[in-house]
């Protein structure tokens, strides 16, 4: 829900309980205006012999009324209603007794002034008048407790009764229908007039909350820029008022945001290069020493010390691939690392990472094999350097977690849609299908391989991942059958060799 509808409901909900707390007020003065104006008449009719006369004659008295009179104002532009009906001739005629044509409780055409009619009871609440309002069981309980006036509402309208100071006769208890005029909602138009003020506040509410709503996109707008810029640019203050406080406060909130990523980049910066600068310095005596542990192995004749010698071999291999491990994923972390894109021949890089895992598959004894097209080569965009440490994770990933006497293939195929694929497939024990969704994800390691290789990093394939994802390659696992894991590697070839 947007502001200005907000707003609007708050209106309309706070506007209904305001409304009915207005109607409700309106009642009681109405209702106790109307009650006060009747027992003034009742009062008023029943002195200077009024009482004489409806005790003579109560159905007689109930006929000819009283000689008070309500004036109610005449409606606008009504002139008979202003000097009264007039004759064929024009004279003027005199308003009838009681007020109309006949003794109802409203304002008859007849003239412009309302006499009410009186109706007489007795102690035991008979009326002489067979017209009279019948009067509930309230009303007796009340002015039978001592009440001097009680109050009804039936179909005929608004009825006051008042008990008169005397308790006996057929005039104990005189009763009157107070006007139609006195009623609790107001008149149509006026309804009208109430319902088209409102309309207007709602208009006017919702046109004063354009500045404001334009002023909070405007502010989101500029929030969503400073943050792609890392909180660099600032957010516009125009004003002095919540809103531009709100904006001075994401100022200060990405000034505060900005030395922390600052500090963060400088950090970071400073690791690649230690990283950098380590892993240059770790890899000189490392090749060397591989190449003396290379030739040992060649002149051991114990078998023991050949064992030992391959053991060796095997994991001065697996630091290698570690600490290029490291560089990769510390390159493709930052965000100002770009993928250099040349042309690659596939099938000759695929050649290189094969026989480069062959000693570490012969040490565990696992048969590595692989496929790829010899004619025309397979040809593809990207970067050489990442590319290859991704596949080298996929053929080394099979092969340590293959057990001895396993097998591992790697097949390239050229498809018929432009595309290639790279398939790297082992026996080994696999993974299970609630892992498969999860592989490539950081640092994220099965149970098995946490049990063979409790000091991995989990890395490997997260790197396979993220180069792929470079180059717009997608990367899958499924499972085999039997066992074991299949990674497949699918992307575009370059143009001039698509079939």
């Amino acid at each position: 829900m947007t502001l200005r509808q907000r707003l609007v409901v708050t209106i309309v909900l706070a506007a209904i309980p305001i409304g009915g707390a207005l109607l409700w007020i309106r009642g009681q003065i109405v209702h106790r205006t109307a009650v006060e104006m009747t027992r003034g008449f009742i009062d008023g009719s029943m002195a200077d012999g009024g009482r004489e006369t409806c005790e003579s004659d109560p159905l007689a008295f109930t006929e000819r009324g009283a000689r008070r009179r309500y004036p109610p104002p005449p409606p606008p532009g009504d002139r008979d209603h202003e000097h009264g009906e007039r004759g064929e001739r024009g004279e003027r005629r005199p308003p009838p007794p009681g007020g109309g044509p006949g003794p109802g409780p409203g304002p008859g055409p007849g003239g412009p002034r309302f006499r009410p009619r009186l109706y007489a009871y007795d102690a035991a609440f008979t009326a002489a008048d067979p017209q009279a309002p019948p009067l509930d069981e309230r009303v007796r309980q009340a002015l039978s407790g001592g009440a001097e006036y009680a109050t009804a509402h039936t179909d005929r309208g608004f009825v006051v009764v008042a008990r008169m100071s005397w308790t006996e006769g057929p005039c104990a208890i005189i009763g009157t229908i107070a006007p139609t005029w006195f009623r609790v909602l107001p008149p149509a138009d006026q309804l009208v007039s109430w319902g088209a003020l409102c309309l207007g506040l709602v208009l006017a509410v919702w046109l004063s909350a354009g500045p404001v709503v334009r002023r909070i996109h405007a502010l989101e707008h500029d929030v969503r820029r400073s943050a792609d810029a890392q909180y660099a640019d600032p957010v516009r203050i125009d004003g002095s008022d919540e809103i531009s406080a709100l904006a001075r406060a994401f100022n200060d909130a990405g000034t505060q945001v900005r030395r922390h990523i600052l500090s963060i980049q400088e950090r970071e910066e400073t690791l690649r290069t230690f990283l950098a600068n380590t892993t240059h310095d770790v890899m000189l005596p490392l090749t060397v020493l591989q190449g003396h542990i290379a030739r040992l192995k060649d002149v051991a004749r114990d078998p023991a010390l050949a064992a030992i010698v391959t053991s060796a071999a095997e994991e001065t291999e697996y630091i290698a691939s570690l600490l290029q491990n490291l560089t990769a994923a510390a390159k493709l972390e930052t965000g100002t690392f770009l993928v250099e894109h040349h042309d690659v021949d596939l099938s000759e890089l695929v050649e290189r990472v094969v026989q480069r895992h062959r000693r570490l598959a012969s040490a565990r004894r696992v048969e590595l094999g692989h496929a790829v097209p010899s004619e025309p080569p397979l040809r593809i965009r990207g970067d050489v350097t990442l590319i290859e440490q991704a596949v080298g994770n996929l053929v080394q990933n099979a092969i340590r977690h293959n057990h001895e006497g396993g097998h591992v293939a790697v097949v390239l195929d050229a498809e018929g849609d432009g595309a290639f694929v790279l398939r790297v497939a082992d026996d080994g024990p696999g993974v299970p299908a609630a892992d498969l969704p999860r592989l490539g994800e950081r640092r994220f390691r099965t149970e098995a391989a946490r049990q063979r290789h409790p000091d991995g990093l989990g890395i490997g394939l997260s790197i396979a991942r993220s180069v792929a994802e470079r180059h717009g390659f997608r990367l899958t696992f499924a499972a085999n059958d039997p066992s074991g894991l299949t990674v497949e590697l699918r992307g575009a070839r370059t143009a001039s060799h698509i079939l």
